[in-house]
């Protein structure tokens, strides 16, 4: 797992980052966030709860969400990390 920012601090360029990564967000509250393709765009599964989608929005690319979750206003300390596949995210997003 590769943390993603946005910034030069960066451990994987945001660059490298494309629509067929896998990427979850891990908000400041704790909850986590899978980014997934719909036919709207791309949005984030939660794990708050239960699974849902609940209050979601669509972004068109996976960078323009990263870069929107991010940058929220209430979520300065969120991260966002990239995945080698699907499997490893999944694990990520079962844990607490």
């Amino acid at each position: 797992m590769k943390r993603i920012l946005v910034k030069q601090e960066s451990t994987i360029d945001f660059n490298e980052i494309d629509d067929s990564s896998f990427v979850g967000i891990h908000w400041e509250s704790g909850s986590k966030t899978m980014v997934i393709h719909t036919p709207e765009g791309y949005c984030g599964l939660s794990n708050q709860f239960r699974p849902n989608t609940f209050n979601v929005w669509h972004a068109k690319t996976i960078k323009e969400y990263i870069k929107k979750s991010i940058n929220q206003g209430n979520n300065k300390n969120s991260n966002a990390y990239a995945f080698n596949n699907a499997l490893e995210l999944y694990e990520w997003m079962s844990k607490e």
